[in-house]
């Protein structure tokens, strides 16, 4: 439509999360048949979207990287109506932080070391205020379920 609005923003948003992940230009020419990312992106889908050079990375940041491309295709939903607020995404990204977060603070426990039990304890607080709050704030998406909803590291986005 050529008018600038706070969803075309989130819409150019979701394209540079998409750069980043991917490594590729919106208009690259290893894209084959001249494919917009986007549109590549929504034909592959998974792992194989991801840059090669980040796979090397330990698999809890790659699942990270697999929530972060599920917010990168709710940013670049083809119905502006159907996109997040930046609000929202803001919450979305903030949630993939605090499950890493949640992990390492299980990782403590089960290692048992008692000195870091009150520490997990205490901030254990704050990360189910944030849940009640992204509940609240009625984000239509949950990065959590990325991750739940995936038996294994290969996701389909629809």
């Amino acid at each position: 439509m050529m008018k600038i609005t706070e969803k075309s923003d989130v819409y150019s948003y979701g394209v540079v999360l998409l750069e980043v992940l991917t490594g590729k230009q919106p208009i690259d020419p290893t894209i084959p048949d001249g494919l917009h990312v986007v549109d590549w992106v929504r034909q592959k889908r998974g792992l194989e979207v991801l840059d090669p050079t980040l796979l090397s990375r330990p698999e809890s940041e790659i699942e990270e990287m697999i929530q972060a491309l599920g917010i990168a295709l709710l940013c670049v939903n083809s119905s502006p109506d159907e996109r997040p607020t930046m609000r929202d995404i803001a919450a979305m990204l903030k949630e993939i932080k605090n499950e890493r977060e949640e992990y390492a603070k299980f990782d403590v426990l089960l290692k048992g070391s008692p000195a870091n039990e009150a520490k997990v304890l205490a901030t254990s607080s704050s990360a189910s205020a944030m849940q009640s709050f992204n509940k609240s704030n009625n984000t239509s998406f949950s990065v959590s379920s990325l991750l739940h909803s995936s038996s294994s590291s290969k996701m389909s986005f629809k």
